[in-house]
C-alpha cells in the first residue's frame, strides 16, 4: 500500500483547475427495442399538441469507472418541421474524447426499420486557442412524418480521474474541494415522454449532487448497486420566450460532483475557496519591488486616490491583449515564442497578457499604491447565474478586481478591452461571485447596472418631401454598454465589416427600403468616449398622404421597432441584458406647400419599470421630434408583467401616434 500523501489546501486547489473531466457512460447493448404499435399509430403529442415532434425515450448512462457515457433518443416526428431532428450532431474534443458505437436508425410509419449505413462527417463548430471542438453529423434516410428516429452513441474520456478520487484513503485531506462529475438536462427542447439518467460512480469516492428547476418530489436515487438514479416522466418542453433569462438556468437540471472532505454549509466552502485562492494569486502578485517601481513611473504623491486608480487602469489597458487576438497557426505561434508570464514582474518586463492576467497586474499597482485590492471571480449573467448552493468552482467563469479606497468601493475589469474606468461589462454587473482576499475574503455582488450606463443618442436633420419621402443626416452617439458592446462585437472586423455591421444596425431600425450610408465614425478606439457615427439616411413613402393630407409618424426609428410582449401570459421572467436609454432629437423640415394641421399631444409615462417622454413642437415650416425612454429595470417577475405589458404597450401607441399635415391651399380655404 502507498504511504499516506497530504492534500494540502493549495495542492487541492492546482489539482482542481486540471479536474473538470467529464463524467462518462457505461456500455449497454446496442439492439434498439422493438417500436410498439402505439408509437406507430400516435398522430400528436396530447400534453402538447400541433407539436413536431415529441421523445418518447431518452437515456443517459454515466460510467465514470470506464470513463464513458452512452446516449441514446427515440423521437417521434409529427409535422413536416420535425424531420429535422433526423439530422444528428454529437459535440467531441478531440484529444480529450472520442465518440463511437454509433448506431441509428429510422422507423417508417409503417414500422420498417431502415438502418443507417452512412458517412458520419466531422467538422469543426470552435476553434479557440488550443480548444476544438468538433462535432460529428450524420443524417437518417427517409425521415418523414409519422417517422421514429432512433439513435444511440458513446463518448469515451481519456483523461483517468484524479487519483485522490480513485484512492481517498492514501490522503490527508486539510480542505473540502469538489470534482465536476457530470450534468443531466432533463428537459429538452422537446416534450420528453419518458427519460433515465444513471451513474456509475467511482467506488472508493464519495458523489454528491445538487437539482436545480426540478418539480417536486423528482430526484435521484441511490441504488441498490451502488449506481444514482434519475427516472422522469412526462416532462414539458422547454418553452422559448423574449427577453428571458439565460436559458441554461431556466431548464431543469441535476449538477453531480466528487467531494472530497466534509462541507458543512456552502457559503463556508465559498468563504475557504476565496481565501485559497487568494493565497494562489499571491504568489503570481509576486514580489512588490517591480510594482512599486512601475508605480513611481505613473503617480505622483499628490495624486488623489481616484487619478491614482485611473493612471493604473489607463497603464494596464496598454499591455498588449493576447486574449483578444486573432488565432494563431502553429507555426505562428512556434515563430512568436510567446513565454508564460510566471508573475506580475513578467508581465512589466514583456508587456503582455492574458485578460486575467491583466486584472492581477491592476492588483498588484493597486497594492503598491497603498490601497486594498483583490480578485473578484464571478459567474457572469450572460450565461448563468451563480448557484450559491451549488459548491462547484468552475460556476466562477469570469473576473474583475475590487478596490477598497476610502469609504468607497470600486469594481473595475481592466482586462476588457475598450472598457472605461467607471463601468463593468454588463454581464459582471449585479453578478455573484467571491471576493479572494486574504482580509475579507467571501461572497460579493457587484453593483446593478444603471440605464445611464447604456445611452443611444440620435440626432438628426431630415427633409420630408410631398411624396413622403425622407432623407437627411442623422448622427448617433453609443455611451456606455451600448459602445463597449459594438466595440467588442466589432474587434476583429476591417474597416469594410465595421461600416456594413454599423450601417446594417441602423437600417434595422427603418422600414423597408430604407437606405443607409456611413459618412462618419469616432472615437473607435478610445474607451472613454461615446462612439460617435454620421449617416445618410434615405426613407422612400416615410409618410402616407391621403388626399390632402399627409399622416407622419413621430419617430422614424420605430416606425419598423421592437414592438415586445404581444402575449398576454408570460411562462419566465423578463430579462433585459441591462437597463439602457434612448434619446431622440430629430428635426423635419416639412414638405413645400404643407402645414402642420395637427400634431399628438405630448405623453410623459412613469412607471417602475422606466421612463417615457414624447413631444413634436412645430418651429416654422419644420417640427422637432423629441423623445426619451428609459427602461431602468434589468430583471422583472413573472407577477410584474402585465404592468410591464402595459407600460410597453404605451410607448408603443406614443411611437405610432402621427401628425398631421394639410396642403396649404385647404388650409386657406378652411
Amino acid at each position: 500500500m502507498s504511504r499516506l500523501r497530504t492534500l494540502s489546501a493549495l495542492t487541492a486547489l492546482a489539482l482542481m483547475a486540471f479536474a473538470s473531466w467529464p463524467a462518462a457512460v457505461a456500455q449497454w447493448s446496442t439492439d434498439f427495442s422493438p417500436v410498439s404499435k402505439e408509437e406507430l399509430e400516435l398522430k400528436d403529442n396530447p400534453a402538447n399538441p400541433g407539436a413536431a415532434a415529441m421523445i418518447l425515450y431518452r437515456a443517459v448512462r454515466d460510467d465514470d469507472v470506464e470513463r464513458s457515457r452512452t446516449e441514446y433518443y427515440r423521437i417521434k416526428v409529427f409535422t413536416d418541421g420535425g424531420k429535422k431532428y433526423g439530422d444528428v450532431e454529437i459535440p467531441w474534443i478531440p484529444k480529450a474524447t472520442q465518440v463511437g458505437e454509433i448506431r441509428a436508425r429510422t422507423v417508417l410509419p409503417d414500422g420498417t426499420p431502415l438502418e443507417f449505413h452512412g458517412e458520419v462527417f466531422d467538422k469543426t463548430v470552435l476553434k479557440k486557442k488550443k480548444l476544438k471542438v468538433q462535432v460529428k453529423a450524420f443524417s437518417l434516410p427517409q425521415v418523414q412524418k409519422g417517422s421514429i428516429v432512433e439513435y444511440s452513441y458513446t463518448t469515451r474520456w481519456r483523461e483517468k480521474p484524479l487519483d485522490v478520487l480513485r484512492n481517498p484513503a492514501n490522503y490527508i485531506v486539510e480542505d473540502a474541494f469538489v470534482v465536476p462529475a457530470a450534468t443531466w438536462d432533463v428537459q429538452d427542447e422537446l416534450f420528453v415522454r419518458r427519460e433515465r439518467f444513471s451513474i456509475r460512480p467511482l467506488p472508493k469516492a464519495y458523489l454528491a449532487w445538487t437539482s436545480i428547476n426540478l418539480t417536486q418530489g423528482l430526484e435521484p436515487r441511490r441504488q441498490a448497486d451502488g449506481t444514482i438514479q434519475l427516472d422522469a416522466v412526462n416532462v414539458s418542453a422547454f418553452q422559448k420566450e423574449e427577453f428571458m433569462p439565460p436559458e441554461g438556468m431556466l431548464k431543469g437540471r441535476v449538477v453531480l460532483y466528487y467531494q472530497i472532505g466534509t462541507i458543512y454549509s456552502t457559503d463556508g466552502y465559498w468563504k475557504r475557496l476565496a481565501e485559497l485562492r487568494a493565497e494562489a494569486y499571491e504568489k503570481f502578485l509576486g514580489k512588490p519591488k517591480a510594482a512599486e517601481h512601475e508605480l513611481n513611473n505613473l503617480v505622483s504623491p499628490g495624486d488623489a486616490i481616484e487619478t491614482k486608480l485611473r493612471k493604473i487602469y489607463d497603464r494596464v489597458q496598454q499591455v498588449r491583449y493576447l486574449s483578444y487576438e486573432h488565432l494563431k497557426t502553429v507555426e505562428e505561434e512556434k515563430r512568436e515564442s510567446l513565454k508564460a508570464n510566471k508573475n506580475v514582474a513578467d508581465i512589466l518586463k514583456r508587456d503582455y497578457a492574458s485578460a486575467n492576467q491583466i486584472n492581477l497586474l491592476f492588483v498588484a499597482l493597486a497594492h503598491a499604491a497603498g490601497l486594498q485590492a483583490a480578485p473578484v471571480l464571478l459567474a457572469e449573467r450572460r450565461t448563468q447565474y451563480f448557484q450559491r448552493n451549488l459548491p462547484v468552482p468552475n460556476q466562477l467563469d469570469a473576473m474583475v478586481v475590487w478596490v477598497r479606497a476610502g469609504n468607497s468601493d470600486y469594481y473595475l475589469d481592466p482586462a476588457t478591452r475598450y472598457c472605461p474606468f467607471s463601468l463593468l461589462p454588463w454581464e459582471e454587473t449585479d453578478a455573484m461571485g467571491i471576493r479572494a482576499d486574504a482580509r475579507q475574503p467571501g461572497l460579493v455582488t457587484t453593483p446593478e447596472p444603471k440605464s445611464t450606463d447604456a445611452v443611444i443618442e440620435r440626432k438628426g436633420t431630415l427633409t420630408l418631401d410631398a411624396k413622403g419621402d425622407l432623407e437627411g443626416e442623422v448622427t448617433i452617439n453609443y455611451s456606455g454598454q451600448e459602445a463597449l458592446e459594438r466595440r467588442i462585437d466589432n474587434r476583429n472586423e476591417d474597416e469594410a465589416g465595421r461600416r456594413k455591421n454599423l450601417e446594417d444596425e441602423v437600417r434595422g431600425w427603418l422600414p423597408a427600403g430604407a437606405t443607409v450610408e456611413l459618412k462618419n465614425v469616432s472615437h473607435w478606439d478610445q474607451s472613454e468616449q461615446s462612439l460617435y457615427v454620421a449617416f445618410s439616411i434615405k426613407v422612400p413613402a416615410s409618410a402616407t398622404t391621403t388626399g390632402h393630407r399627409m399622416l407622419v409618424p413621430p419617430d422614424i426609428f420605430q416606425i419598423n421597432g421592437r414592438q415586445p410582449f404581444r402575449s398576454i401570459n408570460r411562462v419566465y421572467p423578463v430579462y433585459f441584458d441591462y437597463p439602457y436609454e434612448e434619446a431622440d432629437d430629430i428635426r423635419v423640415q416639412l414638405p413645400r406647400g404643407y402645414l402642420v394641421e395637427g400634431l399628438p399631444k405630448p405623453r410623459s409615462i412613469n412607471s417602475p419599470f422606466g421612463e417615457y417622454e414624447t413631444s413634436i413642437q412645430p418651429h416654422g415650416d419644420s417640427v422637432r421630434l423629441i423623445r426619451h425612454l428609459a427602461v431602468q429595470k434589468f430583471y422583472i417577475p413573472v407577477s410584474y408583467y402585465a404592468a410591464l405589458r402595459a407600460f410597453f404597450s404605451q410607448v408603443r401607441i406614443g411611437d405610432e401616434d402621427q401628425m398631421v399635415l394639410e396642403a396649404k391651399g385647404n388650409v386657406q380655404a378652411n
